[in-house]
């Protein structure tokens, strides 16, 4: 008997960049916001698969205190946390949420505005 291929999961829909913050504060202390790629470490860039936010995301988003976005699908990789940013094209998101399993990773995203400079 033939044995079934694996079906290996996609990723159609770009490319998502990580990054993580540069230790940047203001002259009296306080922490500045990322707005351009200079102001943060380079961590990864992943394919994505972008997923529907059902109401039970909304929901959980709710009540852990943030604004879902978007929720989208990469392969797992490690280094990536809640504290990191994410690009796609000009906008930054938060990593607000992360789930994990053993081969993906699906990213709860809170939208933080767009990144200066870039077209």
């Amino acid at each position: 008997m033939l044995k079934r291929k694996s079906r290996l999961p996609t990723y159609p829909d770009g490319m998502v960049a990580v990054y993580r913050e540069k230790d940047r504060k203001t002259d009296f202390g306080a922490k500045r916001n990322p707005r351009s790629l200079d102001h943060m470490e380079h961590v990864a860039t992943l394919a994505f698969a972008q997923k529907s936010c059902r109401e039970q995301d909304f929901s959980f988003a709710e009540q852990q205190g943030f604004t879902l976005s978007m929720k989208v699908r990469t392969p797992a990789f490690g280094g990536i946390d809640s504290a990191c940013k994410a690009v796609i094209g000009n906008d930054l998101f938060d990593l607000s949420h992360i789930d994990r399993s053993k081969r993906e990773m699906f990213l709860y995203l809170s939208s933080a505005g767009e990144l200066e400079g870039r077209t």
